[in-house]
């Protein structure tokens, strides 16, 4: 069995220690110290992580999708979604860096981004869109009996006071019973709650990732114990 993790810098290990500068060749390897990371060495658990820094919620989707076409059900998915003001294009010519799938980001001060946030931009749209991408990749987990942890980073992905079209109603009742938190929270936000150090960029350093293993660590087992669908959907619900 193997223990994937999807997401964006949290879940990659952004400003732990075992990560390198982002000018060396090696910084894109995920760290070995990020709660995921501690639970599949914990539960002797091969380790697979797409997680990268700045990464929306269109390629964490395709990512999922992805690693569903080839493993199945023979990995636990552990999923964080990220903020829907992200958005990501295909970079074909290089002109943002590397070829390959760039991210917008609200404040980059891009040429990209600035015209993105000004002209394309809306809440509505980000909100049917990333809930689109999640609710595509749910159905692929659940399509092929997946066992999987999904939390997010966003609070605005089930807001319903603003721009809740009867379409995104739909979808966001569809996803958020199968979504779970930190009793009611985002990673970031439990771990402020908790005190636990963070970096400037605002990522949770060790100590939140050794206390959010030990806070996971049982649902993934219940996970790995159970082949009923209904058993482990409940205790997470």
């Amino acid at each position: 069995m193997i223990l994937g993790a999807f997401g964006d810098s949290f879940l990659f290990g952004s400003d732990l220690p075992d990560i390198q500068d982002h000018d060396s060749i090696v910084w894109h390897y995920s760290s070995k110290l990020t709660y995921p990371a501690l639970i599949a060495k914990q539960l002797q658990l091969e380790y697979y992580c797409t997680a990268l820094p700045a990464q929306g919620n269109k390629v964490i989707a395709d990512d999922i999708i992805r690693a569903v076409c080839y493993h199945k059900d023979d990995m636990v998915y552990i999923i964080n979604w990220s903020w829907i003001d992200r958005h990501e294009y295909l970079d074909l010519a290089g002109v943002g860096g590397a070829q390959g799938w760039n991210s917008t980001l609200p404040g980059s001060n891009t040429a990209q981004s600035n015209a993105y946030y000004k002209y394309f931009y809306s809440d509505i749209d980000a909100k049917l869109s990333n809930l689109m991408y999640i609710n595509t990749a749910l159905q692929v987990l659940l399509d092929n009996n997946c066992k999987f942890i999904m939390t997010y980073m966003d609070h605005l992905l089930f807001d319903k006071q603003w721009h809740c079209t009867s379409s995104i109603d739909y979808l966001q009742n569809r996803i958020q019973k199968y979504t779970t938190t930190y009793n009611g929270k985002t990673f970031l936000e439990w771990s402020r709650e908790n005190q636990y150090p963070e970096s400037k960029s605002w990522h949770p350093l060790e100590l939140a990732h050794e206390e959010a293993a030990e806070y996971w660590l049982p649902k993934v087992s219940t996970l790995l114990n159970t082949n009923v669908k209904e058993d482990y959907l409940h205790a997470f619900i």
